[in-house]
């Protein structure tokens, strides 16, 4: 008995003209199609390769019992944008290593050694803050658990759609907040608002803001009274 094949859902017809082949490529679609496919591979494996030493330390520490000693040193953004693909599900775009410095340059000089910094949703700036200077009180706010591997002490998940549950003694208490909407509209903006009001020092924080001009209008009605605005 001859064995048939089902056909794919997506097959066309057997009244199509249209050929029954697979596809093929140029070759230089396959040259980038490979490359990409390459990336990916290596920056699996740098990721694994962190991971593997994130789980190495915390058992070390936890056989040792020294919970408190601290995170280790931060890499640099180079090194972290060749580690962690930007996931575009998420809205992951990383900045460059040069806005990612300058920018944290600039966070720098608006905090002192005991300053509490949050970063929300900006996972370069936090990189670039912790290479250059770093600081005790530095925390990222982020969804994508992979950060954790940066520095496991310093890593808050955090949800978008759970904008109230994050550590209780950061309430009121954080100096500065620098946060980059993921998403481009009015509800992502109201939902890290509502997390920023609660964490950001009523009277002495700071907040700033690294957006899209494509949204002006929204953050100009939104972010417009203290302590998280008018926006300047």
């Amino acid at each position: 008995m001859e064995n048939k094949i089902p056909r794919s859902p997506r097959s066309v017809s057997p009244s199509s003209s249209v050929s029954g082949s697979p596809p093929t490529l140029s070759s230089d679609t396959l040259a980038l199609l490979q490359d990409f496919l390459t990336t990916r591979a290596e920056e699996e494996k740098r990721f694994n390769d962190l991971a593997d030493q994130a789980a190495a330390r915390a058992e070390t520490l936890a056989v040792n019992g020294d919970l408190e000693e601290s995170d280790p040193p931060m890499m640099s953004v180079d090194e972290y944008r060749l580690a962690f693909g930007e996931d575009w599900q998420l809205s992951q775009f990383w900045y460059t290593s040069e806005y990612a410095t300058r920018l944290a340059k600039s966070l720098r000089s608006i905090c002192n050694p005991t300053s509490k910094i949050a970063f929300l949703c900006c996972p370069t700036a936090f990189v670039a803050f912790q290479h250059t200077n770093p600081l005790e009180g530095a925390r990222l706010f982020e969804y994508d658990k992979r950060f954790a591997v940066l520095a496991p002490k310093k890593f808050v998940y955090y949800d978008l759609d759970e904008p109230d549950i994050f550590p209780e003694d950061l309430k009121g208490n954080v100096d500065v907040v620098l946060v980059d909407p993921p998403f481009l509209n009015e509800v992502t903006n109201k939902k890290v608002l509502q997390t920023i009001r609660q964490i950001l020092h009523p009277t002495q924080g700071k907040l700033l803001l690294t957006t899209s001009t494509s949204i002006k209008d929204v953050v100009q009605r939104l972010y417009d009274q203290p302590p998280v605005g008018p926006m300047r």
